[in-house]
């Protein structure tokens, strides 16, 4: 009894020597401990949300190979895969990084399409059964889209004769009030060829004034133009439309032929000496660095997406150089005769053979050296490219000949496709009338441009010329949309649709 009462003593002794300070914490330290048992008895309360989409409001395109989506709260990751949708359907594979989802496409998107994602939050299981669920957002939504179908080509008729011109595809298929053409360079540049950066915000080509008429393929210079269009969310001003600017004159050296690296990066350029016609090369431009001259003769050559390295055709083979440290090493593919270019990869090459029977084959040949015939042919190949979306399929363009009356014979280009792994040869679609023809895949595998010009006999400075110097008299560029080759049977009953009047065309990437 007496030491119970010398204890609430000691009690009452202790409360009356706290000051208003100490009150004040004793105070928040109960308010802290009401507050965290509350909400372990109810659970969190902050609603479930979708804190971050890196795909919102963007224009994406095939170099766009995932997506993320982060929540503010842990989920359990079955209850959000069962309910997320993708409208038009985007198939893909899901992995998480805690209350991060990655969605990788299995397909490349295409290209001119709206797209809506959309997650009914209420149906979202919390990662902790225990969590209230009834401050949920009833659902999450938001839009993205691919780039517009755009293409390039060089005009040949009015006022775009010689020009290099923007068409774009998306904006006449949805009937948009906005002009589907946009024209790039002056009048006073007449555009022989061109090559497209990989942001599609500006566009290599070659040109040269009219004033130089019957010289003007020898005068012909370097310039870059500015497309207008802006796919980095971190641009905020991009360059106008129609911005020049001067890459390489033709004051010693006539530029005869040029490639540009998939990455920009890179420029390599077939020249001639004015004044000396043996000194002939090839020469690299890298970005803001001065042209060099490679020592290389060669005026058939590919290079690899990467920049890196180099396919030159040469007397006896086609020769790899290497661009640089990580170039890899100089070999000689002997024994073949051109080089039809690389994979978006860049880790297969297609070049021709000719062989000793007279016939021609078409060889793949990978990273490592290793070779593949994928078709021998009586007929020449005149160009060959893979289909983006797998790299399986390769269409080519051959020339057959074809027999007419009284014994005389023609030369008729065709389309075929060669799927490497079955080995299978498919024709597609007869082209008549011309021989250089010129072709174009798309980014996404959907469709082929491609041009048919009709020539005449040069008679002034001011002709457009093909590649064999040829006058170019009127042309046309086609679409032909291609079929899902992956269906057990595909539909190869397909039909080009005539575009517009010129030749030339390329998509942007």
């Amino acid at each position: 009894m007496i030491k119970s009462l010398k204890k609430n003593f000691k009690i009452k002794t202790f409360i009356k020597k706290l000051n208003q300070f100490d009150w004040i914490v004793i105070g928040c330290i109960l308010i802290l401990i009401f507050s965290i048992a509350t909400l372990l008895v109810k659970g969190e309360q902050v609603p479930l949300q979708v804190s971050y989409f890196s795909w919102q409001g963007r224009k994406v395109g095939v170099k766009d190979k995932s997506f993320t989506l982060s929540f503010n709260r842990s989920v359990d990751t079955n209850s959000v895969e069962k309910n997320l949708i993708i409208e038009p359907p985007l198939p893909g594979r899901i992995v998480w990084q805690g209350r991060t989802l990655i969605y990788t496409l299995n397909d490349l998107p295409i290209y001119g399409t709206n797209y809506q994602i959309k997650l009914e939050l209420e149906n979202v299981q919390p990662k902790n059964e225990s969590q209230n669920r009834e401050s949920s957002l009833n659902s999450f939504s938001s839009l993205f889209s691919t780039r517009d179908r755009v293409f390039a080509y060089i005009g040949i008729e009015g006022e775009e004769k010689g020009r290099l011109i923007l068409y774009n595809l998306t904006n006449l298929n949805q009937n948009l009030n906005q002009p589907k053409k946009t024209i790039l360079t002056p009048q006073d540049l007449v555009v022989t060829d061109f090559r497209i950066y990989p942001d599609s915000e500006k566009i290599l080509f070659s040109a040269f004034e009219p004033t130089f008429r019957n010289q003007g393929l020898a005068k012909q210079e370097l310039y870059t133009v500015t497309t207008g269009f802006n796919l980095s969310p971190l641009k905020n001003n991009p360059p106008r439309a129609g911005k020049l600017k001067p890459i390489l004159d033709a004051k010693e050296y006539q530029n005869v032929s040029f490639e540009l690296s998939k990455n920009g990066q890179n420029i390599i350029v077939e020249r001639v000496n004015h004044e000396n016609k043996n000194d002939a090369s090839l020469w690299m431009i890298k970005e803001n660095e001065p042209p060099t001259p490679l020592g290389i003769p060669g005026s058939e050559f590919a290079i690899s997406p990467d920049g890196k390295r180099l396919a030159v055709t040469q007397e006896g083979g086609i020769r790899m150089v290497p661009l640089g440290a990580n170039g890899g090493t100089s070999r000689i593919f002997q024994n073949y005769q051109k080089s039809l270019g690389f994979s978006a990869n860049g880790e297969k090459l297609l070049l021709l053979k000719d062989n000793i029977d007279y016939t021609r084959s078409l060889m793949m040949v990978n990273i490592e050296g290793e070779t593949k015939e994928l078709f021998r042919t009586p007929y020449p190949v005149l160009d060959c490219q893979f289909e983006p979306r797998d790299e399986q399929d390769i269409y080519c363009l051959k020339i057959d000949v074809i027999q007419e009356e009284r014994g005389q014979y023609r030369e008729e280009p065709f389309l075929s496709v060669i799927n490497t792994e079955k080995g299978t040869d498919l024709p597609l679609l007869a082209l008549p009338n011309y021989r250089d023809v010129v072709l174009s895949m798309s980014p996404d595998g959907v469709g082929l441009l491609f041009d048919q010009v009709v020539t005449k006999v040069a008679q002034s400075g001011s002709d457009l010329l093909t590649t064999q110097k040829q006058a170019i008299a009127d042309g046309r560029v086609w679409l032909l949309p291609l079929p899902d080759l992956k269906e057990t049977n595909p539909s190869l009953k397909i039909q080009p649709q005539e575009l517009i009047f010129g030749f030339k065309p390329q998509w942007l990437p």
